[in-house]
């Protein structure tokens, strides 16, 4: 893997953010995933909008109404989510590198946007994947002791 932690450290350290060289940007991190844990008010599905807004991409390639749509199976834009913020990071995704756009035109009424991840995004979507399972197995021991606390 292309990546490492903020503290100099490899694969499988906790702490920091994890690093690729498309998740930088102008000298700051725009891409990592956070392994800080949100409050008790903190919005856990905007944190994970960028992998799964790469996820469905990588299923298959869509328009912004559709991602919009399909965030829902996710929970994420169940509350109204602003669209603007979608577009905001379909855009950077093409400026990094780690997605496309065509225009499709074979439809009823103006060309639409289609993206589709591209290699390189699909190498920083591996990444995601690849640190869930560490993730999860600190939450579950997290949890776990935290059960215990309230028994």
């Amino acid at each position: 893997m292309f990546w490492r932690n903020t503290h100099g450290e490899g694969e499988g350290a906790y702490g920091g953010h994890l690093h690729h060289p498309r998740m930088i940007h102008h000298g700051r991190m725009t891409g990592g995933m956070p392994l800080e844990f949100p409050g008790p008010s903190g919005d856990n599905t905007r944190r994970f909008l960028r992998p799964v807004v790469m996820l469905l991409l990588a299923e298959q390639p869509m328009h912004g109404y559709e991602l919009m749509g399909r965030l829902k199976e996710f929970g994420i834009g169940q509350g109204g989510m602003d669209p603007s913020l979608l577009y905001r990071l379909l855009r950077f995704l093409e400026r990094a590198g780690m997605a496309e756009s065509t225009l499709d035109d074979s439809g009823a009424g103006p060309a639409r946007k289609v993206y589709n991840l591209t290699p390189e995004g699909m190498e920083v979507l591996d990444m995601w994947a690849a640190n869930l399972e560490e993730v999860s197995d600190l939450l579950k021991k997290f949890k776990g002791r935290y059960d215990k606390l309230t028994q």
